[in-house]
C-alpha cells in the first residue's frame, strides 16, 4: 500500500502580512503570532495550524484584516502590478534588442513594447492589463530570451556566406 503525504500548510501569506506591519522586530514574530491568533480565535488557541484546521472562518477573517483596508490592499496591488509592468517592458526591450530591432527613439520603441503586450494580452490599454497576464507575458518572454547552450550555434543569425 502506497503512503500518500499530505503537505501542511506553511502560512506563507500570514508571515509575509505580520512583516509588513509598522514596528515589525523578527524577534518578536512568535509574541505577535500568539497574540494575533489568540485575539482572532477568541482565545481558543495560541497555535497557528491549529486555528487553520479548526477554525477557518477566524483565520480567513485574520488574513483579510492583516492586507488592510480596501485602499491599503489596492496600493500594494498596484505597486506589484507597476512591478511587473515594468519588467515585461523591460524584458520585451531585451529580446528586440536581440532581434537586432531599430528604432528612431526610445519612445517609439516603447510604444512598439506597449503594442506588443497589449496584442499578446488582447488587451486596448497597458495600464488595464491584469496582474497575472503581465506575469504570464514576463514568464514567455523570458523564456525567448533564453539561450541555447545544447546547441549554441543555433542562437546566432547564419550570415549570407
Amino acid at each position: 500500500m502506497k503512503k500518500t503525504r499530505q503537505n501542511k500548510p506553511t502560512h506563507a501569506r500570514f508571515w509575509s502580512l505580520i512583516k509588513a506591519i509598522p514596528g515589525y522586530e523578527e524577534k518578536y514574530k512568535h509574541t505577535i503570532k500568539e497574540g494575533l491568533v489568540g485575539q482572532y480565535s477568541e482565545g481558543r488557541t495560541c497555535s497557528l495550524s491549529e486555528m487553520y484546521t479548526k477554525y477557518p472562518a477566524e483565520y480567513s477573517l485574520m488574513i483579510e484584516d492583516l492586507k488592510g483596508n480596501t485602499w491599503e490592499r489596492k496600493a500594494v496591488y498596484n505597486e506589484e502590478r507597476d512591478k511587473t509592468a515594468k519588467r515585461v517592458l523591460a524584458v520585451i526591450c531585451s529580446w528586440l534588442d536581440k532581434h537586432n530591432y531599430v528604432f528612431a527613439s526610445s519612445a517609439e520603441k516603447l510604444r512598439y513594447v506597449k503594442a506588443i503586450t497589449c496584442r499578446a494580452t488582447n488587451c486596448s490599454d497597458f495600464n488595464k492589463i491584469p496582474l497575472s497576464r503581465l506575469q504570464e507575458i514576463y514568464g514567455l518572454y523570458c523564456n525567448k530570451n533564453k539561450v541555447n547552450i545544447s546547441n549554441p550555434v543555433l542562437d546566432y543569425p547564419i550570415s549570407k556566406n
